[in-house]
């Protein structure tokens, strides 16, 4: 019995009990997701409007395939995703997509609150509904623990920079610049930790958001007291992070210390300054030398000096309507010397530098037009590329724009002015000759190329006499070089085009005379022209020639000819024929109509017309009068 209670060896053994399966998490890229969806609808041109209709089309996607319909046509059911719903990555795109919209829909009546202010409000609004949404969002992930840990820190990042961005946006009329700084904060220790995990690949969109969030730093602690963040933004010309705000931070700063500029000392003469925008220009124009020598790009220095010459017109047109009631300003103006008032000075100096512009936008552009020339930037499809003869023009320009600085009232006398403009004109001119002896070397003009290269070097050696500028003396001396290489191959290139020349060529003639093969046909000459597409043959159609025309001769005299009787004749052809009508047998009915026929024929003055048409002579009516007496002329022509 305790045998059979006895349990054996395969009995004993306890089942495994079944442990539940490994936790799946998902992985999602927030920033690189939601980065690519703003590029791709609409925020690369910046069209706000574009990328909200398309998150609320993103959204009606999510929710009709997931099956989190909110409701009917006739009834709204709210459906919010919460953990459990999570059994899918694809739910959390729905929290996503919602924020996103809220945060484009407040950029973009932000864009509109420009023209209607009302809309400011609707705009503060949705930003808040944005800071809601992104912190349910962050609590939903943080809750349901089905996601990694890299996903987690991109919420928290996402998280905290858009309740900064939104706190940012809304210091304009809180004035709480110190509340947006603590998430800044939050998000650059986010990303930066972010970014050293990831593939070099990822690292650009994270590079990308660091850099906004550092500006956005900076200008807070601008309106904190930091005066190096202001010094730094100031530097941050055409930075996008920031928008609208750092233009008005620049305008500000620098009206502020335009404020201070109430006289200016130009040619030992203290000129008084009355208007903002002459003194905002004039201190604008102070600082424009040195942005330029930082700048790179030669259409980035074309763009600000575009704008500031704009400036410049508003403040000659401010200081030309004072001058109206001036009365020596006009004669002035047309005169070559006399007195200039303290005013009309003011309008001298704000000229010159007008000029003085408009020649450094001159050189700028010819700067770009020489690397597109020579090969060494490529122009944007869609766009003419400039030719040498462009390069030409603008150096035209350049040169009238200096002599005009010498014309200017106040300045003819001024000797040491004008020796370094004369000096720059010689500069510039050393410039056009050599584009256009490069003009000519193109065209296979040795010649020309080769005097032209001559006298660039005349001029190049004339401006360094003259004290120049030391960048305007390294560009003469990189111009000399040029010169010096290709004045040489011009030389060369000539001697060998005048030595072919002298030498007789059948085919060099041929194509001189531009004879065609048919009026050459007994001499040989090899032209190519004969086997291309348009051989020189032959004129097709031939040309027309005059020839003799045949000559008309019109008898005036044959209607005053009286021509003999006939009736002689006429008689004796009656005769003949009525002997052979009664010779005739039988007649019948032929014999009687050639008997009518001869009748008919022959009654009245009919045979007289067969026997004058037999003569070959014209008929003449029997009853016709006697014709007048011929002219004098005509009967000695006729005799």
């Amino acid at each position: 019995m305790a045998e059979e209670c006895m349990l054996s060896p395969e009995t004993n053994v306890i089942p495994d009990t079944p442990q539940p399966p490994e936790k799946t998490l998902y992985t999602v890229k927030v920033l690189h997701e939601v980065r690519e969806a703003q590029l791709s609808h609409g925020l690369r041109h910046g069209d706000y409007q574009l990328y909200r209709q398309y998150c609320s089309r993103r959204l009606r996607r999510l929710r009709k395939k997931l099956d989190l319909i909110q409701g009917d046509k006739k009834n709204f059911r709210k459906k919010v995703v919460t953990v459990d719903h999570l059994k899918d990555d694809k739910f959390l795109y729905i929290p996503l997509m919602t924020v996103e919209r809220y945060w484009a829909y407040a950029m973009q009546l932000k864009e509109e609150s420009q023209q209607e202010t009302r809309k400011k409000f609707s705009m503060r609004n949705k930003l808040r509904k944005a800071a809601q949404a992104v912190i349910t969002l962050e609590k939903l992930v943080e809750e349901s623990g089905v996601f990694d840990a890299r996903t987690q820190l991109e919420i928290q990042g996402y998280s905290a920079w858009l309740q900064g961005t939104v706190l940012f946006e809304l210091a304009d009329w809180s004035h709480e610049w110190d509340k947006p700084v603590v998430f800044f904060n939050k998000a650059l220790a986010i990303y930066g930790k972010v970014k050293d995990a990831v593939s070099e690949d990822e690292r650009e969109v994270y590079t990308g958001r660091l850099q906004e969030l550092e500006v956005k730093m900076r200008f807070c602690r601008h309106h904190l007291g930091d005066r190096t963040a202001t010094d730094t933004l100031l530097a941050m010309r055409d930075n996008e992070a920031l928008g609208d705000k750092l233009d008005n931070l620049l305008a500000a700063t620098r009206e502020r210390q335009a404020a201070t500029l109430s006289e200016v000392t130009w040619k030992r003469r203290t000129l008084a300054v009355k208007h903002e925008k002459v003194r905002l220009f004039l201190f604008n124009e102070g600082l424009i030398h040195g942005e330029l020598e930082k700048m790179s790009d030669p259409d980035e220095q074309v763009r600000m000096l575009e704008k500031l010459l704009m400036e410049c017109k508003d403040a000659i047109q401010l200081v030309r309507d004072d001058l109206k009631n001036d009365p020596t300003f006009k004669p002035r103006q047309q005169a070559s010397n006399g007195p200039v008032s303290p005013l009309h000075f003011l309008h001298t100096y704000l000229c010159y530098h007008r000029l003085n512009l408009t020649v450094l936008r001159y050189v700028a552009m010819a700067h770009t037009y020489q690397k597109i020339v020579l090969g060494e930037v490529q122009v944007d499809e869609g766009k003419k590329a400039p030719k040498l003869q462009d390069l030409v023009r603008l150096q035209e320009m350049i040169i009238q724009n200096l002599k005009e600085i010498l014309n200017l009232p106040g300045l003819e006398e001024d000797e040491q002015l004008r020796e370094v403009i004369e000096g720059q004109i010689r500069a510039y001119q050393a410039h056009r000759c050599y584009f256009v002896a490069e003009s000519f070397v193109k065209m296979e003009k040795w010649a020309e190329g080769l005097v032209l290269y001559e006298r660039t070097l005349s001029h190049i050696k004339t401006a360094k006499k003259s004290n120049l500028e030391a960048a305007m003396v390294k560009d003469l001396d990189e111009l000399k070089a040029r010169v010096d290489g290709k004045k040489f191959t011009a030389h060369a290139q000539a001697i060998l085009t005048s030595h072919v020349s002298t030498t007789p060529s059948i085919s060099k003639l041929s194509i001189k005379n531009k004879k065609l093969l048919i009026d050459r046909l007994d001499e040989y000459v090899e032209d190519s022209r004969l086997t291309s597409t348009s051989p020189y043959v032959a004129t097709v159609p031939t040309p027309m020639k005059s020839v003799h025309c045949k000559p008309l001769f019109f008898d005036l005299a044959l209607n005053h000819i009286s021509f003999p009787s006939l009736e002689h004749k006429v008689e004796t052809s009656k005769k003949k024929q009525q002997q052979q009508q009664q010779e005739a047998p039988g007649g019948g009915l032929t014999g009687l109509t050639s008997a009518a026929d001869c009748g008919m024929c022959w009654e009245g003055d009919e045979p007289a017309n067969q026997v004058a048409r037999r003569h070959d002579t014209p008929p003449r009516p029997a009853n016709e009068r006697a014709s007048p007496p011929l002219p004098p002329a005509l009967s000695r022509f006729l005799h």
